[in-house]
C-alpha cells in the first residue's frame, strides 16, 4: 500500500525540512570556531543552512531561520542580550535582505555562489556599522578593506558548498533526474 502525497503530508515535510535547517544551523553555529588570523572573524558555515533555506523556500522563511537560530545560539552559549548576538543578528538580517533583494532584482541571472558572497559582504559591513554606531570600536576604518574581501571570500566558500549540498539534496529527493528534465 502506497500513501499518495496529500497537501496535507507535502505540508508537514516542508515544516519537518525547514526544522532540520534551523536545527542543523543552529549546531553548526554554535560550534563554528573563530578565524585565528581575523580577530572577530568566524567562517560562517551556518550561513549553509540560510542560502538552502533561501532556495528552498524563499524570503520569510530564511528570515525566520536566521532568527530562530541567533535567539537559540543566544540563550545557549549565555550571550543573548550582548553585542556578540546583536552583531550576529544585525549581519544575518543585513545579508539575507540584502541577498533576497539581490535575487529579486536579478532572478536567474546570477548564480547561488554570487548571491552568497553579497550576503557575506553585507553580513562584515552590516556588523561592523554596528560596532560603529555602538561606539564599541573607536576609528577602525583600515579594517573595513579586510572584512568585505574575508566576507567575499567566505561567501563564495558558503554559497559553492551550499549550491553542492543543494543538488545532492535535489537529487536525493528527486531521484536522478535533474532539474531540467522535471
Amino acid at each position: 500500500m502506497t500513501l499518495l502525497p496529500t497537501r496535507k503530508n507535502r505540508s508537514t515535510q516542508a515544516t519537518l525540512r525547514f526544522a532540520l535547517l534551523a536545527a542543523v544551523a543552529i549546531v553548526i553555529n554554535y560550534f563554528d570556531p573563530p578565524l585565528p588570523f581575523l580577530p572577530g572573524a568566524k567562517l560562517g558555515l551556518s550561513q549553509i543552512s540560510t542560502m538552502l533555506c533561501l532556495e528552498m523556500y524563499g524570503a520569510l522563511p530564511s528570515i525566520a531561520l536566521v532568527v530562530l537560530r541567533v535567539l537559540a545560539t543566544g540563550i545557549m552559549k549565555g550571550n543573548l542580550m550582548t553585542i556578540t548576538s546583536l552583531l550576529s543578528f544585525g549581519g544575518s538580517l543585513g545579508a539575507v535582505v540584502v541577498m533576497v533583494l539581490v535575487k529579486k532584482a536579478l532572478g536567474k541571472h546570477i548564480g547561488l555562489p554570487t548571491v552568497s558572497t553579497v550576503g557575506g559582504i553585507c553580513n562584515n559591513v552590516s556588523q561592523y556599522l554596528l560596532l560603529l554606531i555602538t561606539n564599541t570600536v573607536g576609528t577602525l576604518w583600515y579594517y573595513l578593506p579586510v572584512l568585505v574581501v574575508a566576507g567575499g571570500a567566505a561567501g563564495y566558500l558558503i554559497g559553492g558548498v551550499s549550491l553542492a549540498v543543494l543538488s545532492r539534496l535535489d537529487r536525493a529527493l528527486h531521484g536522478s533526474s535533474t532539474m531540467e528534465q522535471r
